[in-house]
């Protein structure tokens, strides 16, 4: 392994039991029928957030940390070289040591990235409860006070997307294909948009007439396409299943 990779699991904890401070353990939720979220856009502008672990999502969810306008403290053994570069620039904080309770005094938000840890996570989970800050736990939604959808970014546009738990890896996926979707002439078409619709503002005194002239600029504009479903869902629903 090479001096700046990350374990594929993205540990912030030591291996050794001795290396590692102790949080206080807290009953395992237990695993609940899928929620029904209430989503909300949350401001973290100028909040102090604390993402542990320094892999691959560590990455994904400091940087859209970063564009909200957080404040990011990473702590993590080992950090990916997006994250030390982020360090460099002056953009986040790094502790490179595995997490310790002490880390989470005065945050307003901990992503926990680090997967294959449930006593972590439990203990997160614990800490936040008795220090009152939100915590998400990547793909473990028993040890989490909020879940983030995955978010299609393209231009202007900013799409969540959420399977409420159902299925995470799915949520990825429709990411991918409808960032491939929203191509770069659909880019193209919200800055002109934007553009339009600044001139409407401008030139137009009438709210009533504003509209209807926006309106104009998406009349006709629609999305086509087709859902293939894996073979394995397929063969369940042909055998009544």
């Amino acid at each position: 392994m090479g001096r700046n990779s990350v374990p594929p699991t993205d540990r912030s904890a030591p291996t050794d039991p001795s290396d590692r401070t102790p949080i206080s353990a807290a009953p395992c939720p237990k695993h609940e029928a899928m929620k029904d979220y209430y989503q909300i856009a949350l401001d973290v502008e100028g909040k102090p957030c604390l993402v542990v672990g320094g892999g691959e999502e560590a990455v994904e969810k400091t940087e859209r940390l970063l564009e909200a306008g957080a404040a990011v403290t990473v702590v993590s053994p080992e950090v990916a070289p997006q994250l030390a570069a982020r360090e460099q620039e002056g953009r986040i904080a790094v502790r490179r040591r595995p997490f310790r309770p002490e880390d989470v005094e005065g945050v307003f938000l901990v992503q926990n990235c680090v997967k294959g840890d449930p006593d972590l996570s439990a203990g997160l989970y614990a800490l936040s409860r008795e220090r009152r800050f939100l915590v998400g736990a990547w793909d473990q939604p028993q040890f989490s006070t909020y879940t983030m959808p995955a978010l299609v970014r393209r231009g202007r546009l900013r799409l969540a997307i959420s399977t409420g738990a159902a299925s995470p890896g799915l949520s990825g996926i429709l990411r991918r294909d409808l960032e491939r979707l929203f191509d770069d002439e659909f880019v193209s078409y919200l800055d002109w948009l934007a553009e339009r619709r600044r001139e409407i503002e401008a030139a137009e005194p009438d709210r009533g007439r504003r509209a209807a002239r926006n309106r104009e600029n998406t009349r006709g504009f629609r999305l086509e396409g087709e859902i293939t479903y894996p073979e394995t869902y397929v063969r369940k629903q042909r055998s009544g299943g």
